[in-house]
């Protein structure tokens, strides 16, 4: 027991959690290192492998903004508070149309409580970064009558100023427990 003990130290030494001066480029003797940027030309690594290169642009919204899952979220607790224009100013354009994809979540009568539970978001095009993105659904509502189920998607877009995401559309069917 007593090896295994005093081998844990040497294990942990070269941790790349812990910043290497050397790399980055602290040494006094030496100038900084160059960071490398990849050419023009260069080919894209093979799929399934990872890229050294870190992509410049990562989202396609600002940082910091409330990711897909959590607008989606934002939307329905605006939908159970019956915020009908805190939740219409989540759809692209600030309104819903005539007729919501998601009808039957905004119709229910004698609404106690709704739970959203949200998936990762699934890229919808091929652009880098994705600029249509789906999040799957699952939702559980409480009215004065009974629990339903329902699941479904909300498919998100950036918003025009790039300030956070907004619903462009949504399926929702009900699911027999």
């Amino acid at each position: 027991m007593r090896r295994v003990v005093f081998l844990l130290p040497l294990l942990f030494a070269g941790c790349s959690c812990q910043p290497d001066p050397v790399a980055d480029g602290a040494r006094p003797d030496a100038a900084p290192l160059a960071h490398a940027t990849p050419a023009a030309d260069a080919t894209p690594p093979a799929e399934g492998t990872l890229s050294s290169v870190a992509s410049p642009t990562l989202s396609a919204v600002a940082p910091g903004a409330a990711d897909e899952g959590t607008t989606v979220r934002n939307y329905v607790y605006a939908l159970l508070n019956r915020d009908r224009s805190a939740s219409d100013a989540y759809w692209s354009g600030g309104r819903t149309s005539s007729r919501p994809d998601d009808a039957v979540l905004r119709d229910i009568a004698d609404l106690r409580n709704l739970r959203i539970d949200t998936d990762s978001p699934i890229a919808r095009d091929t652009e880098q970064p994705s600029r249509l993105r789906e999040v799957p659904v699952r939702v559980r509502a409480i009215t004065g009558t009974g629990t339903f189920f329902f699941q479904g998607w909300y498919r998100l877009q950036p918003r025009p100023d790039g300030s956070g995401w907004e619903i462009q559309g949504a399926s929702l069917q009900p699911v027999v427990q």
